[in-house]
């Protein structure tokens, strides 16, 4: 059975001892230390925490620019456009004044280049009904000389053309 004596006592007695020595000088400045420890992790991590916050919040900061950058150009862009828009008609429009004007000037410019031609025409027909009568009513020669000078007519009416 189990049997006491004193060796067994002072053991035990020696194991307690031991026991709390280390408890006392070993396991609990290891439990600072490891408390110790932990706060830092746990420090860290809350930092990390902070500046993982920190980040996203530059992230939307940044999409938000970069969104509000992207509206600017496409309103700067229809902006354009819409001048772009304006200036092409006017432009065209005034164009188009320009050509109207251009045309109705040559229009003129050939009627009145016509009517001088006319004119002279006429003037050169006189003329001719001039000349011929002066002849006609000189010779006094008869329905031969009067066929004549009307051939003579005919002839230079139909070169001077």
């Amino acid at each position: 059975m189990l049997r006491l004596d004193i060796n067994l006592v002072f053991t035990i007695i020696n194991l307690l001892i031991i026991y709390f020595i280390v408890a006392k000088f070993l396991f609990k400045p290891i439990k600072n230390i490891l408390a110790k420890r932990q706060e830092e992790i746990d420090k860290q991590y809350a930092d990390a925490k902070a500046a993982e916050n920190q980040a996203m919040e530059l992230k939307k900061q940044y999409e938000d620019s970069v969104k509000s950058i992207a509206d600017e150009k496409a309103a700067a862009v229809n902006e354009a456009r819409t001048k772009a828009g304006e200036e092409y008609d006017r432009i065209v429009a005034d164009a188009k004044t320009e050509a109207d004007k251009l045309m109705d000037n040559a229009k003129k410019l050939a009627h009145m280049e016509q009517e001088k031609s006319i004119r002279q025409a006429q003037e050169q027909i006189a003329d001719l009904v001039v000349e011929a009568t002066a002849k006609v009513v000189a010779s006094g020669q008869g329905s031969a000389a009067d066929r004549e000078l009307y051939n003579q007519f005919l002839a230079k009416t139909g070169e001077q053309q």
